[in-house]
């Protein structure tokens, strides 16, 4: 077969484009710090990372979630916390008020400091996270407690947070308010005393309200043992989710992190061997034509 001096032009143009695309590619893992930016780069690596990468998006979704969910917790248990010590406060007041040596003008004392305790308790009731009501149930946007402690949020099934904490497992991370301060006697165990203080009903502040006192102080620190548990729980979870981040991500760095240094080598040689294949494409061609046009 007659060689042309076109033949030869082509085949140094392609090997020149060639070596130029090795050079390209090794610039992009450069700059990328990747082995694959693209799937034609090595499809299967490239599969391989995209698949790495959906789970670990997935894995941020789920530690996002429990990272929440561990903020509400925390925060309602703190808020039941100084529930209990409100509650503890106006039982020392009620004991101080069963005393039957004290005088009405006492007794309306006590009462004052048993309002201010109310006003204090619809606060708490009131708390927020994140802008959000922690004890409206579902209805998280609008103030579940009027002044007088009159509750206006969902409860039940009705009124249930519920968050995925893992794939296909959810947990319900919040206590509505009729759980929390309705059922469980607070604001009428309060208001009762309130009204027993500011008519002299000594016998009924030593027996009737200092049991109801003793049954919504019992009724919060069950609460707080639930959501206690709850914690522990999500924490042990998130902790898991942590650790099986750190070894997908470690997977994905061992398939799809470049060796810089490596690289950094393997672009000087080839970028030494394209001006190789230039200055000698320069020799071979451009007598070929000068040769051409003397013809």
């Amino acid at each position: 077969m007659r060689v042309t001096n076109k033949m030869i032009a082509q085949t140094v143009l392609n090997n020149l484009g060639t070596n130029l695309n090795r050079l390209q590619k090794l610039q992009g893992q450069m700059s990328s710090l990747q082995v694959v930016s693209k799937m034609s780069d090595d499809p299967a690596v490239a599969t391989r990372v995209v698949n790495l990468n959906s789970v670990l998006s997935r894995s941020e979704q789920y530690e996002r979630s429990l990272n929440d969910a561990k903020g509400w917790l925390e925060t309602t248990e703190s808020t039941l916390s100084n529930v209990t010590d409100v509650l503890q406060r106006a039982r020392e007041l009620a004991v101080y008020g069963a005393n039957g040596t004290l005088d009405q003008t006492d007794l309306e004392t006590i009462e004052v400091e048993v309002e201010q305790i109310i006003g204090n308790m619809v606060q708490l009731a009131n708390t927020s996270y994140a802008g959000r009501y922690i004890f409206g149930g579902t209805l998280t946007t609008a103030v579940p407690f009027d002044a007088d402690g009159n509750y206006s949020g969902n409860t039940g099934s009705d009124g249930q947070l519920d968050w995925e904490i893992s794939q296909g497992v959810t947990m319900t991370v919040n206590i509505d308010g009729n759980t929390a301060f309705i059922d469980n006697g607070v604001f009428s165990a309060l208001s009762d005393l309130k009204t027993h203080l500011e008519s002299g009903e000594t016998e009924t502040i030593g027996n009737t309200d200092l049991a109801a006192l003793d049954d919504a102080i019992n009724g919060i620190v069950n609460l707080r043992s639930l959501l206690g548990a709850k914690t522990k729980r999500v924490e042990v979870i998130l902790n898991s989710t942590w650790d099986e981040k750190l070894n997908y991500e470690g997977l994905r760095s061992s398939l799809n992190d470049i060796d810089l240094a490596k690289v950094v080598t393997e672009f000087k040689m080839q970028e030494n061997v394209y001006n190789a294949a230039l200055n000698v494409g320069a020799r071979i061609i451009l007598p070929s034509l000068v040769n051409f046009l003397k013809a």
